[in-house]
């Protein structure tokens, strides 16, 4: 990659490292695609491992400078990959030092995109021989992933209220404690709006930068677990033209509007 360069380290196996590699740089190159700028803190290497107690996780070794990603994968499952990486890469986008609720919303949010993105890509032009019949894969892992989470999800409240996204955002904003199922059946909801507007992905390096308590303004002072809320009036006043139609729709869409 000209941009990145990427270290896979996750098997022991050189040649799985390699393979994993075809699904990781189709996922980069989309990310350069979809937000041009790049990542808030600039493009640094980026290290994959393996951590099957801590990951899927994102480490910063303090004083370093680079990225560094955990999966936890047992096998060279390209769907599972797909889904930990992404979820990663978009902390990077929106500033690996800031945590909050909206940052792990919009990284389930991205890691539904690239499953159906790589489903469509590989089905059009599989990367080889071997994975000729693989890209229906990302979509049954999608589908197993929403049907877990909404198997504990009371369905008639789901479907016939309307404002459910923006209630379950509202709680998130309390504070309550961030149920992994609705992120993901609230990212699913909100999914069609980012096809709609692909320039929505440009809104991620503005994010980390616009949340309470800022980010330090030094890039290299590094702060861990920093806890933040998202600044929605700021977003919405510091972002580039085009993205201001996007955002309209999706602060309504979740609830948003009377925080600006």
């Amino acid at each position: 990659m000209e941009k990145w360069e990427i270290k896979s380290n996750v098997f022991e196996d050189d040649k799985h490292n390699e393979k994993l590699m075809i699904v990781i740089n189709d996922i980069v190159e989309e990310f350069d695609r979809l937000i041009p700028t790049g990542p808030p803190l600039g493009f640094k290497t980026l290290e994959l491992v393996n951590d099957e107690i801590s990951g899927p996780t994102f480490y910063w070794p303090l004083g370093r400078d680079f990225y560094k990603i955990a999966l936890n994968v047992s096998d060279l499952n390209y769907n599972q990959i797909a889904f930990q990486f992404t979820q990663e890469l978009c902390r990077i986008y929106c500033d690996p030092r800031m945590r909050s609720w909206f940052i792990q919303l919009l990284s389930h949010l991205s890691a539904l995109y690239a499953l159906d993105f790589l489903g469509q890509k590989w089905e059009k032009s599989p990367p080889n021989e071997e994975l000729n019949d693989y890209w229906y894969n990302f979509d049954s892992y999608k589908s197993n992933l929403l049907g877990a989470a909404f198997s504990k999800v009371d369905i008639v409240k789901y479907q016939v209220a309307n404002e459910w996204v923006q209630y379950q955002v509202n709680k998130l904003r309390r504070k309550d404690k961030v149920n992994h199922g609705k992120l993901l059946i609230i990212a699913y909801e909100l999914l069609p709006m980012f096809k709609e507007y692909p320039e929505s992905w440009q809104m991620l390096p503005f994010v980390g930068k616009y949340s309470v308590p800022p980010p330090p303004t030094d890039p290299n002072d590094i702060v861990m677990d920093r806890d933040t809320e998202p600044d929605f009036e700021k977003l919405m006043n510091v972002s580039p033209e085009n993205l201001k139609d996007f955002l309209n729709k999706f602060y309504d869409k979740i609830g948003a509007r009377e925080y600006i």
